[in-house]
């Protein structure tokens, strides 16, 4: 769970003076999510999501508030912040940004067939919009990846098994990496915690946090990574096909794509296990955390030389 800052009742009582939406009544937090501290506010007026940014800056906020707006205007499904009475999307306060949303009902999917191919069928969606322009590049991949290697040298972390691991797979994926491929607006982190679905029907893609231009296939890839594996992180083979054939309905994967798709599935894998590396045990050290990374590695391996093409 996310929870980095804690709200004094007189803290709450400010944020919650900003906003059209009655007076405070009840805080609860909300488990999931890694970057930020997340809360169920319920006031006079109903219930809303509390959302206390720990990791990004007032550019990163700025960005992210330009895109939500873009994929507005293309009536993409996902959750919108709402203005305060001065007209802002983002608070800023002495614990860090805030922003509040709709809270929107429903739940976390299971990897069904049938959740991936509507997710499938809006991961294209999105595809198919025009980036907005300003947006960063991946920010989990080598352009992060590269300094960290720099930043651990002559620390205890520098013979890591993971940091020897993360050396050893650049070298081998960077050269496909650098493959000429489609280029366009991606989610960045779209896993099963970041969807909600009401029964069968899923409601949004949330938390574009993660929002850039970059490679389309870091996409799939992270999408297969994150939401086609069982708790017990074994791979869905059937809700990763009907994951890929839904995708490609829409938006169809080119020769190229789909010969490098292996690649970007284990380089999805790999930026999500350096972050969480990096996140919890040299950024925010924690214990409880601290191997969650060991995940990712698990779904590497498990998805290597599996044949998924439609």
């Amino acid at each position: 769970m996310a929870r980095y800052t804690n709200l004094s009742p007189t803290e709450l009582a400010h944020i919650v003076a900003q906003y059209p939406i009655g007076t405070s009544l009840k805080l609860e937090e909300i488990p999931g999510g890694f970057g930020n501290s997340n809360f169920k506010l319920t006031t006079t007026d109903g219930e809303f999501l509390l959302k206390i940014c720990d990791e990004k800056d007032s550019a990163e906020l700025n960005m992210q508030i330009s895109l939500l707006q873009h994929l507005r205007q293309h009536t993409y499904p996902t959750v919108y912040p709402i203005l305060t009475k001065d007209q802002k999307f983002l608070t800023h306060e002495t614990f860090g940004s805030v922003m509040l949303y709709p809270f929107l009902r429903g739940e976390e999917p299971l990897p069904s067939p049938n959740t991936l191919a509507q997710l499938g069928e809006a991961l294209a969606k999105l595809h198919c919009i025009p980036p907005v322009a300003g947006l960063p590049r991946f920010a989990m991949g080598i352009s992060q990846m590269r300094p960290f290697l720099q930043e651990v040298q002559g620390t205890e972390f520098a013979t890591h098994p993971f940091v020897e691991l993360l050396k050893s797979q650049l070298e081998s994926l960077e050269p496909h990496l650098n493959a000429s491929l489609p280029m366009g607006l991606l989610h960045g982190d779209l896993f099963l915690d970041n969807t909600l679905f009401e029964g069968e029907e899923m409601v949004a893609i949330l938390d574009f946090e993660e929002g850039c231009y970059d490679t389309l296939l870091i996409d799939v890839g992270m999408t297969i990574i994150g939401c086609c594996y069982t708790s017990a992180h074994q791979l869905n083979l059937k809700a990763a096909r009907r994951f890929l054939d839904a995708y490609n309905v829409v938006r169809p994967l080119t020769e190229s794509e789909w010969k490098h798709l292996d690649c970007f599935v284990h380089y999805a894998a790999l930026s999500i296990a350096f972050w969480r590396f990096r996140q919890f045990n040299i950024r925010r050290p924690d214990a409880h955390r601290a191997n969650t990374y060991q995940e990712m590695i698990t779904r590497s391996a498990q998805f290597k030389g599996t044949h998924v093409k439609v």
